[in-house]
């Protein structure tokens, strides 16, 4: 008898705990479909949107001008909160390939701020981006415009940014091929960072982040 008391006392109570964690799992989901449905109001650093005044350096454009890319556009936006309109431009000398150089991308600065409503969609896509960003981000990359700086090319390499580029465009592109570790631009800066800083490829391969 009193083990069916027991078992009674303790049914209640498992009967209690069930009805409890349903209605918590119930809350839990309540607020997982207002999250999905929902939306934030964010403060954002808004670029100059203009096709005659440098988005970068703000003083009027000389051609040849470039027209920032979207993939600069959504790097900015993720690392730096600020937005930089489509169809925005800027001086061919802030870019290298066509991409905004390191000194660029952080002299960039936002001309007023606005608050925008992001629905979750985006959010979600631009959490994907961030997570693609930081598992593929190397050591140096050279690959990147705006991971290196022109000192950093210097000390690394012995050659500026430009001097860089110019060697690049004197080789046969036969000569140099993509693999699934380096590109052209990165075997170059490898070659060169082993002549001048005369390391061993192990050392060489884990700086850039790339198999031995």
């Amino acid at each position: 008898m009193e083990n069916d008391i027991a078992c009674n006392g303790n049914d209640s109570i498992n009967s209690n705990v069930v009805s409890n964690d349903a209605r918590n799992n119930l809350l839990v989901r309540n607020e997982s479909i207002s999250a999905v449905h929902g939306s934030l109001k964010l403060p954002i650093g808004i670029a100059i949107a203009s096709k005659s005044q440098c988005c970068v350096c703000r003083i009027p454009l000389v051609s040849p001008t470039i027209t920032i890319k979207k993939e600069d556009r959504n790097n900015i936006l993720i690392r730096r909160n600020v937005d930089i309109p489509k169809g925005s431009r800027c001086c061919k000398d802030h870019t290298s390939n066509g991409y905004l150089s390191r000194e660029a991308f952080f002299k960039l600065t936002a001309y007023k701020i606005n608050y925008r409503i992001f629905d979750s969609n985006y959010i979600i896509d631009t959490m994907e981006k961030l997570r693609t960003m930081v598992h593929y981000q190397k050591h140096i990359d050279f690959d990147d415009p705006s991971s290196l700086s022109d000192a950093d090319y210097k000390i690394l390499t012995g050659f500026t940014r430009k001097q860089h580029n110019r060697v690049l465009e004197c080789i046969p592109s036969t000569a140099l091929k993509n693999s699934v570790n380096l590109s052209p631009r990165c075997a170059l800066a490898c070659l060169l960072m082993k002549l001048r800083l005369g390391i061993s490829n192990a050392a060489l391969a884990s700086m850039l982040g790339i198999d031995n």
